[in-house]
């Protein structure tokens, strides 16, 4: 099978370029921002969590289907440092170095994602549970969900394609800057609802959009290989995916995807650029900008 072809099988090829690429050393001050995706990395190709790590806080954007088998996501925006050792999953106790994150699930609705003007006021959240992050290490850990009474858990990695940043809070983003980081439109909280998870492995882009349909059911698309096309600008497809519900038994032979437009990526430093996309014909340009909820930020070289 040929990479990006298929959602599912460009994470296959993330999951070949794992044997290649290592992760970056390890800090003193751990950052889990990154893309983390079912442990043992491609056992559940299709499926993945973006997390931001700002603080004690995580945000984390989980990108699912629904019962339909439609693209779904949930996120967790305060996910908050509830202390630092506990019972491992895995038998034994966590070490004081990983602490454990917990935080509301929401699922939101809003306007569609090529409205003009945006209408914040069509934005609204539901509160639908509880999750948890627990971590073994800088690269593994596990993901609680607690929705409708029904408690799932999953032993996640990082999702490797590529050379690994090595990711610290605090710091300085160096002369060569990475841009993996949560994104939203510019200026900050003008658009409030939507954003861009970005995560930047050597010269490949992997990003993926939140945002809205027609009918304001929450979106995700996916541009899974973005190419480099300039010292600072990326282009790709952008996918839409099927796969099986988030609260069923996993069947990787739901898993489909479809090329639904393109996505590019230009930045004039490192926290502001532009994001285009192409979907079903409609083209929208948005100046976009890190998204800062917490201090100290997460710095990638």
């Amino acid at each position: 099978m040929k990479r990006i072809v298929l959602l599912a099988i460009c994470i296959v090829a993330a999951m070949q370029a794992q044997a290649q690429y290592m992760p970056g050393p390890s800090t003193a001050t751990p950052s889990y921002q990154g893309l983390w995706w079912n442990s043992p990395a491609g056992s559940q190709s299709g499926w993945g969590i973006n997390i931001a790590h700002q603080g004690r806080i995580l945000f984390a954007t989980w990108f699912t289907y629904d019962e339909d088998g439609s693209g779904m996501w949930l996120v967790v925006p305060d996910a908050e440092q509830v202390g630092t050792a506990g019972a491992s999953p895995y038998g034994g106790t966590m070490t004081e170095s990983m602490p454990t994150y917990t935080g509301a699930i929401y699922r939101t609705t809003g306007p569609a994602f090529d409205a003009q003007p945006f209408d914040p006021a069509k934005v609204g959240a539901q509160v639908l549970g509880i999750a948890s992050f627990q971590f073994l290490d800088a690269s593994d850990g596990t993901f609680t969900s607690t929705i409708g009474g029904a408690v799932q858990m999953h032993a996640i990695t990082r999702q490797v394609f590529g050379p690994m940043p090595d990711c610290s809070l605090g710091g300085s983003p160096g002369s060569t800057p990475n841009f993996s980081d949560l994104w939203w439109r510019s200026p900050a909280g003008s658009e409030s609802g939507w954003g861009v998870n970005l995560t930047q492995q050597g010269d490949t882009l992997f990003a993926t959009w939140f945002t809205y349909d027609d009918s304001g059911k929450g979106l995700w698309l996916v541009m899974s290989n973005g190419v480099r096309t300039g010292p600072q600008s990326w282009s790709g497809t952008l996918y839409r995916t099927r796969g099986p519900a988030f609260d069923g038994t996993w069947d990787g032979s739901k898993v489909a995807a479809s090329a639904e437009g393109t996505a590019s990526f230009a930045f004039t430093d490192a926290n502001d650029g532009t994001f285009t996309a192409t979907v079903d014909g409609h083209t929208v340009s948005e100046p976009i900008t890190r998204q800062v909820y917490s201090t100290p930020s997460t710095i990638c070289r």
